[in-house]
Protein backbone atom coordinates (compact mmCIF):
# COMPACT_ATOMS: atom_id res chain seq x y z
CA UNK A 1 0.00 0.00 0.00
CA UNK A 2 1.34 3.75 -1.38
CA UNK A 3 1.93 5.94 1.80
CA UNK A 4 2.25 9.55 1.80
CA UNK A 5 5.52 11.77 1.22
CA UNK A 6 6.31 15.20 0.87
CA UNK A 7 4.51 16.99 -1.99
CA UNK A 8 6.47 18.43 -5.47
CA UNK A 9 6.59 21.82 -4.50
CA UNK A 10 9.29 20.97 -2.20
CA UNK A 11 11.74 20.08 -4.28
CA UNK A 12 11.82 23.07 -6.53
CA UNK A 13 12.91 26.97 -6.47
CA UNK A 14 9.61 27.99 -8.37
CA UNK A 15 6.24 27.41 -9.19
CA UNK A 16 7.40 27.53 -12.85
CA UNK A 17 9.63 24.67 -12.73
CA UNK A 18 6.94 21.98 -11.39
CA UNK A 19 4.71 23.37 -13.89
CA UNK A 20 7.74 22.48 -16.60
CA UNK A 21 7.66 18.79 -15.24
CA UNK A 22 4.25 18.51 -15.15
CA UNK A 23 4.34 19.80 -18.88
CA UNK A 24 7.18 17.46 -19.55
CA UNK A 25 6.04 14.67 -18.05
CA UNK A 26 2.38 15.03 -19.69
CA UNK A 27 4.11 15.22 -23.06
CA UNK A 28 5.92 12.66 -23.24
CA UNK A 29 3.79 10.23 -22.11
CA UNK A 30 1.29 11.37 -24.73
CA UNK A 31 3.98 11.32 -27.17
CA UNK A 32 5.21 7.53 -26.19
CA UNK A 33 1.16 6.61 -26.05
CA UNK A 34 1.39 5.51 -22.47
CA UNK A 35 -1.44 5.78 -19.56
CA UNK A 36 1.14 6.50 -16.47
CA UNK A 37 4.08 8.52 -16.27
CA UNK A 38 5.72 10.41 -13.11
CA UNK A 39 8.64 11.21 -11.41
CA UNK A 40 10.14 9.13 -8.19
CA UNK A 41 12.91 10.29 -6.18
CA UNK A 42 14.69 7.45 -3.67
CA UNK A 43 13.96 8.00 -0.02
CA UNK A 44 15.23 6.11 2.21
CA UNK A 45 14.36 2.45 0.31
CA UNK A 46 10.99 4.05 -0.96
CA UNK A 47 10.10 5.44 -4.60
CA UNK A 48 8.48 8.33 -3.62
CA UNK A 49 5.89 9.68 -6.14
CA UNK A 50 6.55 13.38 -7.18
CA UNK A 51 4.61 14.31 -10.13
CA UNK A 52 2.02 12.45 -11.65
CA UNK A 53 0.77 12.21 -14.72
CA UNK A 54 -2.10 9.53 -15.00
CA UNK A 55 -5.54 10.72 -16.62
CA UNK A 56 -8.54 8.42 -15.05
CA UNK A 57 -6.23 6.84 -13.17
CA UNK A 58 -5.34 8.78 -10.11
CA UNK A 59 -7.11 6.57 -7.61
CA UNK A 60 -3.85 4.14 -8.71
CA UNK A 61 -1.35 6.40 -8.38
CA UNK A 62 -0.87 10.15 -6.82
CA UNK A 63 1.70 12.53 -6.08
CA UNK A 64 3.26 12.14 -2.45
CA UNK A 65 2.76 8.26 -2.26
CA UNK A 66 5.61 6.08 -2.27
CA UNK A 67 6.25 2.37 -2.19
CA UNK A 68 8.98 0.27 -0.82
CA UNK A 69 11.54 0.18 -3.64
CA UNK A 70 11.94 -3.78 -3.81
CA UNK A 71 7.77 -4.08 -4.80
CA UNK A 72 8.97 -1.24 -7.94
CA UNK A 73 10.47 -2.16 -10.93
CA UNK A 74 13.16 1.17 -10.26
CA UNK A 75 16.02 -0.74 -8.27
CA UNK A 76 15.77 -3.41 -10.38
CA UNK A 77 16.42 -1.76 -13.55
CA UNK A 78 19.41 0.14 -11.68
CA UNK A 79 21.19 -3.31 -10.57
CA UNK A 80 21.24 -4.05 -13.99
CA UNK A 81 18.20 -6.93 -13.40
CA UNK A 82 15.74 -5.11 -15.92
CA UNK A 83 16.32 -3.21 -18.61
CA UNK A 84 15.45 0.67 -19.02
CA UNK A 85 12.61 -0.79 -22.07
CA UNK A 86 10.54 -3.57 -21.75
CA UNK A 87 8.29 -3.33 -24.45
CA UNK A 88 6.37 -6.60 -22.98
CA UNK A 89 6.74 -7.36 -19.22
CA UNK A 90 5.72 -11.03 -19.27
CA UNK A 91 8.89 -11.39 -21.38
CA UNK A 92 11.14 -10.80 -18.07
CA UNK A 93 10.86 -13.20 -14.56
CA UNK A 94 11.78 -10.26 -11.91
CA UNK A 95 9.12 -8.39 -13.67
CA UNK A 96 6.45 -10.59 -13.60
CA UNK A 97 7.07 -11.98 -10.54
CA UNK A 98 6.45 -8.51 -8.62
CA UNK A 99 3.12 -8.19 -7.75
CA UNK A 100 2.56 -4.36 -8.93
CA UNK A 101 2.74 -6.25 -12.69
CA UNK A 102 -0.66 -7.96 -11.93
CA UNK A 103 -2.04 -5.39 -9.36
CA UNK A 104 -2.01 -2.28 -11.95
CA UNK A 105 -1.57 -4.49 -14.50
CA UNK A 106 1.95 -3.33 -16.08
CA UNK A 107 1.94 -4.60 -20.19
CA UNK A 108 5.18 -2.42 -20.81
CA UNK A 109 7.16 -0.12 -19.14
CA UNK A 110 10.36 2.56 -19.74
CA UNK A 111 12.08 3.97 -17.33
CA UNK A 112 15.28 5.99 -16.78
CA UNK A 113 17.45 7.62 -13.62
CA UNK A 114 17.38 11.43 -13.23
CA UNK A 115 20.87 12.15 -12.14
CA UNK A 116 21.89 14.87 -9.42
CA UNK A 117 24.50 17.10 -10.98
CA UNK A 118 27.06 15.09 -9.36
CA UNK A 119 25.72 11.95 -11.34
CA UNK A 120 24.54 10.46 -8.00
CA UNK A 121 20.80 8.81 -8.28
CA UNK A 122 17.97 11.24 -7.20
CA UNK A 123 15.10 8.56 -9.01
CA UNK A 124 13.39 7.69 -12.39
CA UNK A 125 11.60 9.15 -14.74
CA UNK A 126 8.66 6.50 -15.59
CA UNK A 127 6.26 5.95 -17.85
CA UNK A 128 3.81 2.75 -18.00
CA UNK A 129 1.01 1.05 -19.93
CA UNK A 130 -1.29 -1.93 -19.12
CA UNK A 131 -0.54 -3.11 -22.43
CA UNK A 132 2.45 -4.70 -24.31
CA UNK A 133 3.71 -2.09 -26.79
CA UNK A 134 6.26 -3.68 -29.29
CA UNK A 135 6.67 -0.21 -31.40
CA UNK A 136 8.51 1.24 -28.24
CA UNK A 137 12.19 0.94 -29.46
CA UNK A 138 15.42 2.58 -28.97
CA UNK A 139 14.19 6.27 -30.20
CA UNK A 140 12.19 6.32 -27.73
CA UNK A 141 14.52 4.99 -24.87
CA UNK A 142 16.67 8.03 -26.43
CA UNK A 143 14.35 10.63 -26.13
CA UNK A 144 13.20 9.68 -22.28
CA UNK A 145 16.83 9.61 -21.47
CA UNK A 146 17.02 13.26 -22.82
CA UNK A 147 13.97 14.31 -21.09
CA UNK A 148 15.22 12.70 -17.85
CA UNK A 149 18.52 15.07 -17.99
CA UNK A 150 16.54 18.16 -18.78
CA UNK A 151 14.30 17.40 -15.30
CA UNK A 152 17.83 16.53 -13.43
CA UNK A 153 19.08 20.17 -14.81
CA UNK A 154 16.08 21.78 -13.91
CA UNK A 155 16.34 20.44 -10.23
CA UNK A 156 19.60 20.64 -9.81
CA UNK A 157 21.47 23.48 -11.85
CA UNK A 158 24.44 22.59 -13.94
CA UNK A 159 25.23 19.80 -16.38
CA UNK A 160 24.24 16.49 -15.27
CA UNK A 161 26.66 13.68 -16.32
CA UNK A 162 25.27 10.92 -18.76
CA UNK A 163 23.57 8.16 -17.93
CA UNK A 164 25.04 5.12 -18.02
CA UNK A 165 24.73 3.01 -21.19
CA UNK A 166 21.57 0.81 -21.08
Amino acid sequence: MPQQSPPLSTLFASSDDGVALQNTLDTVRETLGMEVAYLSEFIQERAVFHAVSAPGLEAMIRPSQSMDLREVYCKHILDGGLPSLMTDTSQHAIATDLPITQMIPIGSHLSVPVRRADGTVFGMFCFLSRHARPDLGQDDLTMVLAQSERVGTRLFGGQTLPPPET
